[in-house]
């Protein structure tokens, strides 16, 4: 299950609850995917990806969401305590 950071989602001005919902939403669908060995790729190219056993994923889909991102996922405190990412 998500751990929704609250003190982030106030200074962004979103309620938690919201966020909670959403990420209930998108863990949901990746679990439905996972039971068909279906990933959810986000780095340069948002992308459903299956292995055929060799060793570079099947591209399934190409998603096109405007709010996904990727990167190496790091991130830190930042001065005013808050987690914020790269």
């Amino acid at each position: 299950m998500a751990s929704i950071l609250t003190d982030e989602c106030i200074a962004a001005g979103i309620d938690p609850a919201v966020v909670e919902r959403i990420a209930k939403r998108i863990e949901s669908a990746c679990k439905d995917a996972e039971a068909y060995g279906i990933r959810l790729f986000c780095g340069s190219q948002n992308s459903l990806r299956a292995s055929d056993g060799n060793d570079r994923l099947l591209i399934l889909a190409d998603l096109h969401m405007q709010n996904a991102d990727g990167g190496d996922g790091g991130s830190m405190e930042g001065n005013d305590g808050l987690r914020r990412g790269e």
